[in-house]
């Protein structure tokens, strides 16, 4: 049984410039936080770079990924990631992934299988995309329409776009490298974050979870059609959540599926 070796790996704020506020200093304050938040896709990205190095490509190339951020992670904070690997009779992989921080707080757990049998495509990945938007509204609970296709666009990941994540990452696995590497995990979860973006204007929101069922790996280079469609809103503890079911297909084939998972309207402290 292969055991990914531990990471030590600092946590860096790739994403101060983005339109998200939350990765900014005085917007999290503002929230109650000590400073701003790594983005969750970063700290996501950190978590697979044992899991690749352990498994190879196989791990990019198919099966069911979970991850859920419980605590953030900050600029400069150390992490350590940590996994165990179960392999059943069956021979189905089950692999949990921890990050910590200095302190042993739990920040995130990630959790992958390669099951015998992936589960049936979901109907929303098999659905065309709404009409095309002809604005971009801040969000707002009224405006989020369930089991509604939200307009489909087409991605073109290039290779030094992908470079450009891999060397935030600081991730040297060779199965990124190359004319026909494959896209970073970071690179994938975070065109989810966009698929978000596209639909609302967000000025301070935090990614909670993602479920993935990766039925093929994806690479640069590819022209990936990006389908996205808002299947639950929620309240909890202060805190308004959507989650997208978010499909990428390459040529007509689903190659991932990802319910992804958002706070889009953060509660305030005092309330």
């Amino acid at each position: 049984m292969v055991v990914p070796a531990p990471l030590q790996i600092t946590a860096v704020n790739t994403a101060e410039s983005s339109e998200n506020k939350i990765h900014s200093d005085a917007i999290a304050a503002r929230y109650g936080f000590a400073g701003a938040l790594v983005s969750g896709v970063s700290v996501y990205g950190y978590m697979t770079q044992p899991l690749v190095r352990a498994y190879g490509s196989e791990w990019l190339e198919r099966g069911i990924i979970e991850v859920k951020f419980f605590k953030p992670a900050y600029h400069g904070d150390t992490l350590t990631v940590r996994s165990n690997s179960e392999e059943p009779a069956a021979g189905e992989r089950h692999c949990v992934t921890s990050a910590t921080n200095a302190n042993g707080d739990l920040l995130a757990r990630l959790e992958s299988w390669n099951p015998e049998s992936l589960p049936p495509v979901a109907a929303s990945s098999l659905q065309a995309g709404g009409p095309a938007l002809t604005l971009r509204p801040e969000v707002h609970w009224d405006l989020i329409k369930l089991q509604q296709p939200a307009p489909e666009f087409l991605w073109q990941p290039g290779v030094s776009d992908n470079q450009t994540r891999v060397a935030e990452q600081r991730d040297s696995a060779a199965c990124y490298q190359g004319s026909n590497a494959y896209l970073h995990p970071y690179y994938l979860l975070d065109a989810c974050n966009k698929a978000l973006m596209r639909l609302f204007v967000l000025p301070a929101w935090i990614h909670t979870n993602s479920r993935l069922v990766v039925r093929e790996g994806l690479r640069a280079g590819q022209s990936i059609t990006v389908r996205t469609m808002p299947q639950q809103k929620f309240e909890r503890r202060g805190h308004q959540f959507i989650t997208l079911d978010i499909a990428m297909l390459v040529e007509g084939r689903v190659a991932l599926e990802v319910a992804h998972t958002a706070i889009f309207r953060i509660a305030q402290p005092d309330a």
